[in-house]
Parts: C-alpha cells; sequence; structure tokens
C-alpha cells in the first residue's frame, strides 16, 4: 500500500527555479492527454520550481525573525506538529514549545543565515539540506554547521515540519530545560490513529490506516538498514542510498553523494556495534516520507546516543534512503556512558 501511495516520487537537489522551468521546457515530447499542449517535463518542472520558490519564501520569513526581531511570523514558520533538534541536542516537540524556544532565543541570537545545498520534492513534502551560520550576543552563543528541514504546504504557506541542526562550531545557548522533552514517546500504530480522532482508533478511517500502512513500512525499511550495518553488511547498506543522498553518520563529517557516503560506512562498520533505532516523529506526502527518532549505536565498551533524521523517496527502482544524517560526537551534544549500564 505504502508503495502504490508513494508512486511517482521525484527529486531535485541543488537547483534553482529557473534551472527547473528551463529543465521542464524539454524532455518528453508528447503532450498529457485532454492536456493543454505541455509535456508531462514542463508539469514536473513546474511543480519543482513552485515548491522550491515556496520553500525559499519560507525561509527567507524565517531569517527574517531572527534578524529582525519579527516575532510575529513565528506562528506561520511551523506546522502544529513540528519536532526540532536543537544546536545543542535538544529534542523539543509542537508549534508552542519551539515558539517559546524561539522567543527566548531571539535577544541572545543577532541573526542566522541558512543555505539550501540539495533539495527534493512530492506533493506537499520538501526536504533541505544545507549549512547554517548564527550569531549571538552571548560569548557562547556563536555556532555554525548544517541543518536537515523538512517543510509542509499547509494550504497556501509552507512551514517548517521537522528540523534539525548539527552544530559542529559551538553549541549555541543553552536550551531552557523545561522545554525539553525528556523521554519522547516511540511512535506506535496507535498514536498515529489517535492524531484522526476516536473512530480511528477503532480502524474506522482510510487516512489513519493509510498512514499507519507507511509508518510501518518505513519501520521495516530503516529496520533492514540497521540489520545490513548490524551485521556488517556494507553493500547491502550502501544499496539503500540515492545515487545523491546525504549522509551524515556518528563520529563522521557529511558526505553527499553515495560515493562519499561509501568511505563512511567502510570505515564504520567494522569498528562500531550494533545500532538500535526508534521513530518519534512520522510523516508522508505522495513520495516522500521522512521519520526522526533516536539512535544508540556502541563502540568498545561506549554507547553513543543522539537523534537521526531519514527522508525516503520511492524511485521506479524502490525506495531509497535520501538523507540519513545522526547527530552526535562533534555535532550537537554528545551522551556517552559505559555499554554495560545503556
Amino acid at each position: 500500500m505504502y508503495l502504490m501511495a508513494l508512486a511517482g516520487l521525484s527529486g531535485c537537489a541543488g537547483a534553482n527555479t529557473a534551472d527547473l522551468v528551463e529543465q521542464g521546457s524539454t524532455g518528453l515530447s508528447s503532450a498529457l492527454p485532454g492536456g493543454d499542449g505541455r509535456s508531462l517535463a514542463a508539469y514536473k518542472a513546474e511543480f519543482h520550481a513552485n515548491a522550491l520558490q515556496g520553500t525559499d519564501s519560507l525561509m527567507l520569513r524565517f531569517g527574517e525573525v531572527w534578524q529582525r526581531d519579527k516575532r510575529e511570523f513565528l506562528p506561520s514558520l511551523y506546522s502544529a506538529d513540528v519536532t526540532l533538534v536543537t544546536p545543542d541536542g535538544k529534542l523539543l516537540h509542537g508549534r508552542n514549545t519551539v515558539m517559546a524556544y524561539a522567543d527566548w532565543q531571539l535577544p541572545q541570537v543577532s541573526g542566522i543565515e541558512t543555505w539550501r545545498d540539495e533539495f527534493a520534492a512530492s506533493g506537499l513534502m520538501t526536504f533541505m539540506y544545507g549549512r547554517y551560520q548564527a550569531e549571538s550576543s552571548q560569548p557562547e552563543g556563536d555556532h555554525s554547521g548544517v541543518h536537515i528541514t523538512i517543510a509542509k504546504r499547509d494550504h497556501f504557506d509552507w512551514q517548517i515540519r521537522s528540523k534539525m541542526y548539527l552544530a559542529f562550531g559551538g553549541a549555541g545557548v543553552p536550551t531552557r530545560g523545561d522545554l525539553i522533552v525528556a523521554n519522547p514517546p516511540h511512535l506506535t500504530p496507535d498514536s498515529i490513529r489517535a492524531r484522526y480522532g476516536p473512530s480511528a482508533l477503532r480502524g474506522q478511517n482510510e487516512r489513519a490506516e493509510w498512514m499507519v500502512n507507511a509508518y510501518l513500512f518505513t519501520n521495516s525499511y530503516l529496520s533492514e538498514f540497521r540489520y545490513a550495518w548490524n551485521n556488517d553488511d556494507f553493500e547491502g547498506a550502501l544499496s539503500m542510498l540515492a545515487p545523491g543522498a546525504v549522509v551524515r553518520l556518528p563520529w563522521d563529517v557529511p558526505a553527499v553523494g553515495k560515493t562519499n557516503a561509501a568511505y563512511s560506512l567502510e570505515r564504520l562498520l567494522p569498528a562500531v556495534g550494533d545500532l538500535g533505532m526508534s521513530i518519534l516523529d512520522f510523516d508522508l506526502s505522495e513520495r516522500i516520507s521522512f521519520a526522526m527518532g533516536r539512535y544508540t549505536v556502541v563502540a568498545g565498551d561506549q554507547v553513543l546516543s543522539g537523534y537521526y533524521t531519514a527522508v525516503i523517496q520511492m524511485q521506479d527502482q524502490g525506495p531509497q534512503l535520501t538523507a540519513l544524517v545522526f547527530s552526535g560526537s562533534g555535532a550537537n551534544e554528545v551522551s556517552t556512558g559505559e555499554s554495560g549500564g545503556a
């Protein structure tokens, strides 16, 4: 069911609007049946150009908030069920919590510059990956690194559905303790159904069941990756990555492209122990889905724990990981302990 729901996925990385429109003017020569004579490629290019323009507009509004202290924009930036991993590695959930975090940070942060290096879109959801740099009035507040952002369209506006910072240069001002989700619950089929009302909990909501099936597929797909990791199956893990995948494994630098990611996998798989992953947040639109969750991985007598974001796209050849980004060891706050007590 998930495969059918995700059929038709397409993505574009590192392109601008003009490029996309130009690409759409050529390609498939046959027009859509009953259409206005334009090619299918032109429709696809227009869709991606509109998605790119919408998410770039969202990032401009985001920049305005931090550079000009425009707090009135805050409610329009975030979806109701947004999740955020802060630069110091703390998990926040929900629009009110994230707005409270932003409102508290605004007097201390003079500006955040965000760049988009990779991009993909399908339906009402987009994925962005790039660099960021934040300047602060506090001595310890400056920080920089990379971000992975999931945006989703609500009617005519794009909003941040999930955002994860990986801070490699400083960690920013520490997050207020009362905003942190200390022990976030794992996502389950029933917790997904609960979003759609009491009838969904009785299995009487088709949309809820469709989303549950999509979640189960994603959970199974990530389990396949964990199985390859835990069995040192380098080829199996590598085969699950899209050609232009964004990958950041614990203890390593971010890599763009399957070839670059292969070097990280080849080094880490024989050197570290089992990887555990749970899903805390999940969403889907047509051929693109994302999962954000907690992970643990063992290395010798130490266990590293943090958060991850995975983006899965359905291609003609099947599902592929467009992004797999882990925090930890040089990105965000690192949590380690003796493996015997993990």
